[in-house]
């Protein structure tokens, strides 16, 4: 009786064991390319790195390039008047009729509305202020002799943006008829903290995240001082602190890297992981995972290191911050270490049969 208990516990210590070991992160069972989903819901998208596909993968990894071009692409516009901002309206033949509104201007109210003397309600919100004065001089011209009227910006409180982050003066800040260029908006903020990272700076703009390594895209002829701000934009400037790359799994160091100012590569972030472990790691399952901020997408990049000719896609590979790199261990490995866990059971079952 004692002798079958025994061994009862001994198989369900057994498979505790096996279950302890295999368990964790797998890749076995993973498709070899294609979307699919797991138990979460997670989408996961692994793409196989090769020659041919790595070329389709570079305009996202330098940070979308060709897709941000569309930012630098500025169509200069005539401001446009918005509820908030104050006007200066004067009439130089009779000052009398604005002369009780001259120190406080007359503010747009939320509804794009001003109120002047005859003329009563005035929708001046969405127009320049070249077509402002065209306007009241053509209203007040039923009503005055002269109707010659000069309308002014007192002061720009309509259009507001927003720099945060690693900058010495964080706020909500103004656009006026003066663009402001993301070099122009960080420095009205006081420029950057010595933690402020220009390698790592995030345009959230209609909902979406763009992020904008200076270096990469000075590099690429792409240069923040044509970047301009839009109303309702925020800038935010990541910590260096924040910058960094995961490397996990059979890595002959498991460690988190801050990510370097030039940018690094998969071959970089091995190499400062001190390889890979050539007594644990499948050189065939290599694997970087990212998170895109803007979609639910996981992308799943597979890379096989099994012939010394393919460092050189490694050396192409341009990682990002927040990247998780994952080498895994091989067959052989994973069965040694389960063995390693059944071996000290053996000397309960010899001494229970003696």
């Amino acid at each position: 009786m004692n002798y079958r208990h025994l061994l009862g516990v001994l198989t369900l210590s057994l498979s505790l064991v096996g279950c302890t070991v295999i368990s964790g992160f797998q890749t076995y069972d993973l498709p070899k390319e294609g979307i699919y989903k797991t138990e979460l819901g997670t989408q996961v998208n692994i793409v196989k790195l090769t020659q041919d596909t790595l070329p389709a993968e570079q305009p996202t990894q330098i940070h979308g390039l060709k897709n941000y071009a569309f930012l630098f692409q500025n169509n200069l516009q005539n401001y446009r008047l918005s509820p908030g901002d104050i006007l200066s309206l004067q009439l130089w033949a009779y000052p009398e009729i604005t002369a009780a509104d001259t120190s406080n201007g007359y503010q747009i109210d939320q509804n794009g509305y001003i109120q002047f003397p005859m003329i009563g309600r005035y929708k001046a919100a969405g127009k320049s202020l070249t077509q402002v004065n065209q306007e009241l001089r053509s209203q007040l011209a039923h009503y005055l002799k002269n109707p010659d009227i000069v309308v002014r910006v007192l002061a720009y409180q309509g259009q507001r943006y927003s720099v945060q982050g690693n900058v010495k003066a964080a706020g909500q800040f103004y656009l006026s008829d003066q663009p402001v260029s993301v070099y122009t908006a960080l420095g009205l903020a006081g420029g950057m903290t010595e933690q402020g990272d220009p390698a790592s700076i995030q345009l959230v703009r209609q909902g979406l995240i763009y992020d904008l390594n200076t270096i990469v895209l000075e590099r690429s002829g792409f240069s923040l001082h044509n970047l301009l701000i839009q109303a309702n934009d925020t800038l935010y400037v990541n910590s260096r602190e924040n910058q960094k790359i995961y490397v996990i799994g059979e890595a002959g160091t498991n460690k988190a890297l801050p990510v370097r100012d030039q940018g690094m590569t998969l071959s970089d972030v091995i190499g400062e992981s001190q390889g890979i472990n050539p007594l644990s790691a499948s050189a065939g399952r290599i694997y970087v995972l990212r998170n895109n901020p803007n979609d639910q997408m996981t992308e799943l990049y597979h890379l096989s290191l099994e012939s010394l000719g393919d460092f050189g896609l490694a050396n192409q590979f341009k990682m990002r911050s927040n990247d998780i790199v994952y080498v895994d261990a091989t067959g052989l490995t994973r069965w040694q270490r389960v063995i390693s866990q059944i071996i000290p059971f053996s000397s309960i079952v010899n001494t229970a049969i003696q």
